[in-house]
């Protein structure tokens, strides 16, 4: 965090909007004055904007207005007035958080970046005397944010509402959609003409040898986005003592109450995932942007990368982890509240011991070994044996000081030594002749931008780090689907396009140093696929290429009502660049590939 005051500052923009002409909802405005009230609780200081339309009746029309007075209406200059402002005020540093709930829609795609597929998000605000535009367009939204994050703000951004996923709630007063008005939209001031570019420069990082291009935000560094659900789905609600709510407002109150602000995106998000999966809602919410970042605050102690959730439905635990993610049965895990840091609870963790049960493609089935514990929904596991790991058998060289604590140590990181002698060992570690350790392949070739090694300055732990890097690299290299179904496999195609020539994912391609080439994935079938891209980079580190969760690709449809059609497709553009510490390559190669799996209950 930029220092440029001593001590963060907090602002917060809360939209919630029950009093629409048409399609009127019942939730909203109590969505955003939970999330208030939490956040206040929450932090000692933080700057509110509040701008919400509370449904009444007109007595003379019935007529639905807002209870509210007009200068807190969500119009669309009170919402982008409130952005210019706390973007002014805030210095770099300070945590914005912005949370909307309420209807959005589909946009036709008009700007280089929008979503071709599925068209752009935008959210339905009220209409004001001074204030005839009503939709908030993803791409002049996405312009704010940046402009926050150019500040070096640290932007939360959560969007409850339906299509929230392109960055969509169907009609009726239990969604929150609206179909797009056509008439209204005609007297938009807005134009791509009027918008600035978002690709300017490309969304790079220094640390990538592949990147995105044309991306929504250019650089995931200080913002994260937090959808309700994918673009084909509904954004539902749900009830608690007689009173309704926004079902990711609710479950996002439960989880920040709990635990408390500076949590991870990705725990919050995993959290909020494992509430879905336990009440069977068909509503998947997505997370953009810096999974990493604290959320709405600095980051705090969290759990370890290799977490996991657990969900507790009909009186059974799931781990929303499977074969996909290399788990077999037998594989054990320690399970704890996802709140645990230590302390007084370890002992009660060192007892708190599950097993798979039954390994399936993307979940998998627990059954607690051991004392018994109280566990829950939202509750994480951390593996303590992963035999895939064992798949990949590592050889000490006979040179090799202290052998025994070397094979104990293993052993107790599901690594394999390769006793079977005619095995081939998938790594290596040595010691060179000049007394560092080295860390070969199966074909003994040194593995190259790997830091270097010399005994006196390096201790065990550090090198079995490192193997157990390079080993769960290889890990996810080497997956495929050892099931897959046939129908599964024909419901989709996969096409690679580089110097205008079409690559199937089989074939390898040949790019040179800052090509561009482009990945496009057709949706054959008739439900959605969800898809995930991942950057296996020269320096052994498997990192995201979408800076989201997931790719939604509903079906080909024509849709009715005057809503727009799905595409069945999505492409995404990759720049091809050798690293700086490989300027010397003249050029670097990427191996196309990839394996799909299916699921036999819903995902």
């Amino acid at each position: 965090m930029d220092s440029q005051h001593e001590v963060a500052r907090h602002y917060a923009i809360l939209i919630g909007i029950d009093a629409y002409p048409c399609g009127s909802l019942s939730s909203c405005v109590r969505d955003v004055t939970k999330i208030k009230q939490c956040l206040e609780d929450k932090l000692s200081s933080v700057h509110v904007r509040t701008l919400t339309a509370s449904k009444s009746l007109d007595p003379r029309t019935l007529a639905v207005i807002p209870l509210e007075t007009p200068e807190n209406w969500p119009t669309y200059c009170n919402v982008t007035s409130a952005f210019e402002e706390i973007t002014s005020q805030a210095e770099p540093g300070d945590f914005v958080y912005i949370h909307y709930s309420g209807h959005g829609t589909r946009l036709t795609p008009c700007f280089d970046f929008s979503n071709q597929s599925t068209g752009d998000l935008a959210l339905v605000l009220l209409k004001g005397d001074q204030s005839p535009e009503i939709y908030l367009r993803g791409p002049r939204l996405a312009r704010f944010v940046k402009g926050m994050v150019d500040k070096k703000l640290i932007v939360t951004l959560v969007l409850d509402c339906c299509f929230s996923a392109t960055v969509y709630r169907h009609g009726g007063t239990s969604f929150r959609y609206l179909p797009y008005d056509l008439a209204t939209a005609s007297a938009s001031s807005e134009s791509p003409d009027h918008e600035i570019s978002f690709t300017g420069r490309d969304t790079c990082s220094g640390k990538r040898s592949i990147s995105m291009r044309d991306n929504w935000l250019l650089e995931p560094d200080r913002y994260a986005i937090l959808a309700a659900c994918g673009p084909d789905e509904k954004a539902k609600g749900g009830s608690e003592k007689g009173l309704t709510y926004g079902a990711l407002s609710y479950f996002l109150s439960r989880a920040l109450s709990d635990h408390g602000l500076g949590r991870r995106h990705e725990e919050i998000y995993r959290h909020i995932r494992a509430m879905f999966w336990e009440s069977s809602m068909r509503q998947h919410p997505v997370l953009y942007g810096n999974g990493d970042q604290g959320f709405f605050g600095p980051l705090i102690s969290h759990c370890g990368v290799r977490s996991i959730s657990i969900v507790k439905r009909e009186g059974n635990l799931q781990l929303l982890a499977g074969k996909a993610h290399g788990f077999r049965d037998g594989d054990q895990f320690t399970v704890s509240p996802s709140g645990w840091t230590g302390g007084n609870n370890a002992k009660e963790l060192k007892r708190s011991i599950a097993k798979v049960i039954c390994a399936k493609a993307l979940t998998s089935q627990l059954e607690l070994i051991g004392p018994q514990c109280n566990l829950r929904t939202g509750w994480i596991a951390e593996p303590l044996t992963w035999a895939r790991l064992a798949s990949f058998p590592i050889h000490l060289a006979p040179n090799l000081p202290q052998r025994d604590e070397w094979l104990a140590a293993l052993k107790t990181r599901s690594l394999s030594t390769g006793t079977d002698p005619h095995q081939i060992s998938a790594l290596q570690v040595v010691l060179n002749n000049i007394d560092e350790y080295e860390i070969l392949d199966n074909l003994g070739r040194k593995f190259v931008n790997l830091p270097a090694m010399p005994r006196e300055q390096v201790n065990n732990s550090h090198i079995l780090d490192v193997l157990e890097h390079l080993t769960r690299f290889k890990m996810v290299k080497d997956l495929n689907n050892q099931v897959p179904n046939a129908a599964f496999r024909v419901s989709f195609d996969v096409q690679i396009v580089s110097d205008r020539a079409v690559f199937s994912p089989e074939e390898q391609i040949e790019v040179r140093h800052n090509s561009i080439m482009e990945v496009s994935i057709i949706n054959k079938g008739d439900i959605a696929l969800y898809a995930h891209m991942y950057n296996l980079d020269s320096c052994w580190r498997v990192k995201g290429m979408l800076f989201a969760t997931y790719e939604t690709i509903p079906p080909r449809k024509n849709t009715c009502n005057g809503d727009l059609p799905y595409m069945g497709r999505v492409s995404k553009k990759i720049k091809m660049t050798v690293p700086p510490m490989m300027k010397e390559v003249a050029q670097s190669s990427w191996a196309g590939g990839y394996d799909c799996w299916g699921e036999d209950e819903e995902f």
